[in-house]
This record gives C-alpha cells, structure tokens and sequence, in this order.
C-alpha cells in the first residue's frame, strides 16, 4: 500500500517533495507505511476511547504510530518549504492510497463516478461505500478553499448516506433523496469550477 500528500494547494512537484520525504523518514525506521498508520489510527482510537487502561495499545504499536507522525510531519515540513503559516492550514499530512483509481480521480472523472453511483443506488445497502466520499475528495483536491471543499464533500456524503440507507425507511420515497445526492454534486462541480 502506497501514501498520498493531503496537501490543499500544493503544486504537484511541492506533493512528490513531500512525498519523498515520508518515504525516507519510514524506509530509516524500518516500518511500512501501512503498519504505520495502523499504529496511528490505534494509538488515536484509544485517545478517542478515553485512554482505558484495559486496552492500551502495545509498546510496537506506539512505535509505529511515531513512525507515521515522523513521516507525516517531514512530508509537510518538505512540502511547505517557503510557505507562509496561513497557506499551511489547507495541509493534513499523510494519507494512505487505498484505492489509486477512486483517491486520485481527476475532477471530470470524480464527477461523473459519483453520478454513475448514485443512479446505480437502489438504498439496499448493508454496508457504507465510502467512495463518493473519496471522489467528493478527489474533485475538490486541486481547490485552495479547504473549508469550502470541506462544506461541499459533507454536503454530498451526507446526501449519499440518505439516498445509500433509504432501505430503512421504506415508506419514504427514494427518487427525492436521490436527487438530494445529484444537486449536492451539481453544487460541488460548481463550487470547484475555478480549476478549469
């Protein structure tokens, strides 16, 4: 499994600089990113579970979790290069690719994906498809307004589950939630216009 710079306005050479710099900082350690970010997310999730003693994570996986803040801070650190502290707010750090197809669509293709998702969906799901959220992602990821992009990928998130879990309220109808889903996008392929 590969990374990903989460870097709002940053040119693409300013990402593979950030990029190069992760890859260094986990290939000295010894550790791949994805027992890294495991280590991370584990480390956050018993942070989130207010720190029971009971399931404290192991010493390994506080290594790890270093590991993945080390990497993800010499990536924002290269990235950023010359950057003022105000531009540095659009810059998450690290991610991991999971799916390179769906978390590096381009705009147009983002767009019509999620189109063709939400005309397939008939809101039986049992379980959440987390990649209208991703494109949502990927169609806002050139854009220099990270709060603005925020606004406009909740807004078709929160529209999809509607329309993904319509199964449990069967005596509403489907098509009106449907349509929630298609002026969400419609409003995010406006709202990310400015990158043509």
């Amino acid at each position: 499994m590969d990374i990903l710079m989460d870097a709002r306005g940053a040119a693409p050479e300013e990402k593979q600089r950030g990029l190069e710099a992760a890859r260094a900082v986990l290939e000295r350690i010894g550790i791949a990113a994805e027992e890294a970010a495991e280590g991370s997310f584990a480390v956050e999730g018993w942070d989130d579970a207010g720190f029971p003693p009971d399931q404290e994570p192991p010493e390994e996986v506080y290594v790890a979790a270093e590991a993945w803040w080390a990497a993800s801070n010499a990536a924002i650190e290269a990235c950023c290069e010359g950057w003022p502290d105000e531009k540095r707010h659009g810059v998450d750090g690290l991610q991991l690719l999971h799916d390179p197809e769906t978390q590096l669509a381009d705009r147009a293709t983002a767009l019509a994906r999620i189109r063709a998702i939400v005309a397939e969906e008939d809101g039986q799901r049992e379980f959440h498809d987390d990649r209208p959220f991703l494109l949502a992602l990927a169609a806002t990821a050139e854009m220099a307004d990270g709060s603005k992009a925020r606004e406009l990928v909740d807004a078709v998130s929160i529209a999809y589950s509607s329309l993904a879990l319509a199964g449990f309220e069967p005596n509403e109808p489907i098509e009106p939630k449907r349509q929630a889903v298609l002026d969400a996008i419609d409003a995010l392929e406006v709202g990310s216009a400015t990158l043509d």
